[in-house]
């Protein structure tokens, strides 16, 4: 089993605990009454390039990446000059939750987006009820049909979607059902491996309309230009400001390399 599938059978697995603890129809009910200010996500592509930085506090491929608090670093990121934070919330594999998503919508002004292994429409409700104002899909985990369906889902809850895709059968599939944001994903998840090239290979047959960002790999201001030259709107960048001295310079360097 590869890395990836491994880590949806145990998302699996978890969401049908939590299903056992609160039932969907109870989420729905609070969905309903559910009122929080959503903060700009899609229209942020609309008036310039996004950086959006990620809270990860560890991944299978660079293990520890967060040392102290999280919340530490949300009140940089707060401070910072991206755009959107990007919240991890798988627990077994990344050291995330729910918890940590609502603490750091609390704390910073930017779009949050919860950036999980989404396979139910529970996980959609739950990024509702925890604050998220976007939310990650993965094309490589859902069938055509699902993904159309849980964007549809966001649409109807004010959430935005980012559709994230590795190859030109994510990009065809993701276009297909409605995606209007793309991440193109240079680490493949099968294997944890990098390359930027993925962007560079995937741009020239991206649908005319469609924004794209680039995610994962990107460690300097050259990678960040290299993307950016391809024609992407923005970037996803976690490793390399988790681990930099300075993590608000490492966001202004990357911010300013996407402009130049």
């Amino acid at each position: 089993m590869d890395v990836l599938s491994e880590i949806v059978s145990a998302k699996r697995l978890e969401i049908e605990r939590a299903i056992a603890k609160k039932p969907l129809e109870m989420l729905k009910e609070e969905a309903a009454k559910f009122h929080s200010q959503r903060r700009p996500f899609r229209t942020l592509f609309d008036t310039g390039d996004v950086l959006i930085a990620e809270i990860k506090p560890r991944s299978p491929s660079e293990g520890t990446l967060i040392k102290h608090s999280p919340l530490e670093i949300a009140d940089i990121y707060a401070k910072s000059e991206a755009n959107v934070i990007s919240v991890l919330t798988d627990a077994k594999y990344f050291g995330g939750s729910l918890d940590l998503l609502k603490d750091v919508r609390s704390r910073v002004p930017q779009a949050v987006l919860r950036k999980d292994f989404i396979v139910d429409e529970y996980q959609v409700y739950e990024s509702l009820l925890s604050g998220a104002d976007s939310f990650l899909l993965i094309a490589a985990i859902l069938d055509k049909d699902s993904l159309a369906d849980f964007i549809e889902l966001g649409k109807s809850l004010g959430l935005d979607a980012l559709v994230e895709v590795h190859d030109e059968a994510d990009l065809d599939k993701a276009a297909s059902a409605g995606a209007t944001v793309l991440g193109i994903n240079n680490r493949d998840l099968k294997t944890l491996k990098t390359d930027l090239a993925v962007t560079e290979e995937l741009m020239p047959h991206v649908p005319e309309g469609l924004v794209c960002i680039s995610e994962s790999g990107i460690y300097t201001a050259e990678d960040a230009r290299r993307v950016r030259a391809c024609g992407v709107r923005g970037i996803l960048v976690g490793t390399s400001i988790l681990q930099s001295p300075d993590p608000l310079a490492k966001i202004s360097e990357l911010k300013k390399a996407l402009t130049t």
